[in-house]
């Protein structure tokens, strides 16, 4: 068996997430959000070899085409999905610019997709974190094709504190997920469970002015119903109801997903206040009953239907249900 056989089935046999190293001359994932092969071998490889939970490391080249405050610096890290795509796929108008006019176009053209990625703040030098797979790999290969790093080097990156940040061809983040920074690790851990409290409790609950809400499914909605694409083509996963801050409610909804999870509820549109829960109340069953007409009911306060059509529909609805309420 080769060394690299041996190496390959050592790091098989040892648990843990597992990070790949890749060289490249900068980290802009909201411009491009796939990771670029030149050779369809390279990526064939990475596929073949690639396991459910990897990550990819990436650090500034060492080359003229880098920012010089970047070269051999850890850049950040990217979630991605092992399927093949073009990088025209995952490409903005920025990033197909800039490669015409670097002369660029037949460089990375067989990507994967990018689904999350999170930039390194600090300046770090690749090489302190990952001296072991700098010795026994050529750097040519690592920028070319990508390598696993040991466990021990992988299991130390992912101490590495970084920020969120947006991917091209993904639903964006609030203002909130872009600030701050968190080991790397963290993004993959199980959160605490709740110390429960015991005693007796007492509190009131005072009405207040509501507000009729559409929450829309950010994400592949054929993918999230099992469905062939052709089937929810321009089409959303919303979901309606009523609440005193819509923003909360969705924020609720959200904390049940996990922070790995594709899906992300966006509050979409808000109605006018009413005055009461009572009167919101009476006003979401109407706006339900006449959703249930004109979009398919998911069951529940869950409609799918054409998107444009959805927002029409809601701001005709409350706007009238607001009107009737509020004279009667």
């Amino acid at each position: 068996m080769t060394e690299e056989g041996n190496i390959s089935e050592a790091l098989a046999a040892v648990p843990g997430r597992r990070v790949w190293l890749r060289a490249e001359w900068g980290f802009d994932p909201q411009e491009g959000g796939y990771l670029g092969f030149t050779l369809e071998g390279n990526r064939t490889r990475f596929i073949r070899e690639f396991r459910e939970g990897d990550l990819v490391l990436i650090y500034g080249a060492d080359q003229e085409q880098t920012r010089r405050d970047q070269r051999r610096q850890l850049l950040g890290f990217l979630e991605v999905e092992p399927i093949p795509i073009t990088d025209v796929e995952r490409s903005s108008e920025v990033d197909r610019r800039r490669k015409i006019e670097n002369g660029w176009q037949e460089r990375w053209t067989y990507g994967v997709p990018v689904k999350r990625a999170w930039r390194v703040n600090r300046k770090i030098e690749a090489q302190h974190l990952a001296r072991h797979t700098f010795e026994t790999h050529n750097p040519i290969l690592i920028a070319s094709r990508c390598e696993l790093l040991t466990p021990e080097e992988a299991e130390a990156t992912l101490a590495l504190p970084v920020t969120p940040v947006n991917v091209f061809g993904e639903p964006p983040l609030s203002p909130e997920q872009l600030i701050g920074e968190v080991a790397m690790r963290r993004y993959f851990e199980p959160s605490r469970g709740v110390t429960p409290n015991f005693g007796n409790r007492a509190f009131s609950i005072e009405d207040a002015e509501n507000r009729l809400y559409v929450l829309k499914l950010e994400g592949n909605a054929a993918a999230f119903l099992g469905r062939p694409p052709f089937e929810v083509i321009r089409k959303a996963i919303v979901k309606v109801g009523h609440a005193k801050d819509p923003q909360l409610r969705c924020d609720a909804h959200n904390a049940h997903l996990p922070p790995a999870c594709a899906f992300k509820w966006r509050v979409h549109l808000i109605s006018p206040a009413f005055p009461g829960g009572a009167e919101a109340k009476k006003a979401e069953d109407e706006l339900k009953q006449k959703f249930a007409a004109s979009f398919e009911s998911l069951g529940g306060e869950f409609f799918l239907g054409d998107y444009s059509a959805l927002l029409t529909e809601f701001t005709q609805i409350t706007r009238e249900l607001s009107f009737v309420i509020a004279a009667s």
